[in-house]
Parts: structure tokens; sequence; C-alpha cells
């Protein structure tokens, strides 16, 4: 099993980043901008109340190396999210559903936004990554691990150029 966890800090007060980048008709950036995403599309999305719960269907693509080539193919690389937004604890939960090899891998985690000091927004993203297949889970999910690092990464640049071009210069401050 493998886990990420990484905390953002924008220079923006929490309400107002949460409401940016939350409580939005669309994303606060285009999701197809990330490098490894070529699609991405709400299967269905119903409030309730505090809580929003969707289906997202994702597909990737990656250079998968020799090694998985035969058991993981490009096509293989779409997946459904479901999620949950709690807008009573700022959390954003997730569960991946590949479309394949479904009993062998799991994948979970969440998003936390909170009040930082100065006035500033804390956004902590948090995933677990299990891959069952002998011999090449582990190399499975190192890879997969590795480009979700990168995806965060260029994630968090993405956001903070929309916060800045959103809701002013303060954001282009943010860590």
């Amino acid at each position: 099993m493998e886990k990420i966890k990484v905390e953002r800090i924008f220079d923006y007060p929490m309400e107002e980043s949460v409401k940016f980048f939350m409580e939005r008709e669309d994303t606060a950036y285009d999701i197809q901008e990330l490098e490894n995403v070529t699609q991405w599309k709400v299967v269905k999305e119903e409030d309730r109340g505090d809580k929003r719960i969707g289906t997202k269907e994702w597909c990737a693509h990656a250079q998968i190396p020799k090694v998985l080539q035969h058991v993981v193919s490009p096509r293989m690389l779409t997946w459904y999210e479901h999620s949950e937004w709690d807008r009573s604890t700022r959390t954003y939960k997730f569960r991946i559903e590949p479309i394949y090899l479904k009993k062998v891998v799991k994948c979970q985690g969440q998003t936390t936004f909170a009040e930082a000091p100065g006035n500033k927004t804390s956004r902590t993203f948090q995933m677990m990554l299990s891959v069952d297949i002998p011999v090449l889970g582990s190399v499975a999910e190192k890879l997969i691990i590795d480009l979700l690092k990168k995806n965060e990464e260029q994630d968090y640049k993405l956001s903070l150029d929309a916060l800045t071009k959103g809701l002013g210069a303060a954001a282009a401050r943010g860590k």
C-alpha cells in the first residue's frame, strides 16, 4: 500500500477559498490541463443539504512501463470517482472505482480545507492506493503514486493561478 499526503497554503481566508474551489458550477480550472488527464466529466451529482454527492468519470494516459504492459493497457486507465463534499467539515472524500481490475485496485482519499495562521487557507490532500497483484502490485503502486504526486503539484499550480485570476493577486503569494 502506498500513501500520499500534501498540505498547501493559500493566501486567502478559508471561507473565500472554499467557496472558490468547491461551490462553483464549474471547476476552478480546466481539469484536462492536468498532464495525465485526457477526459473528465460529471456523471451525476446531487445536493443533500450540507453534502454534495457525485460521480465523475476520469480517463488518464501515461507511459506504462514495459513490465506492466501485459497487465495494464491504456484503455484500462479509466475510472469512476465517487465523492462526497461535506460542507460542515469542509472535507471532500472520494473513492476510486476502476472500470478494469476492480477487485485488485483500492484507492480512496480526501481533501480537507482548514483555517491557517494569518487568515489563510490550508488544503490537505491525502490518498491511499493498493494494487493487489503479486510482484507487480508494488511496482504499479509506486508508478501511480509518482504520477499522482506530479498531478498534485500541477493541480496546486493551476489552482493557485485560478485563485489569483479569480480573487486577486494576493493568491500569488500562496505556498
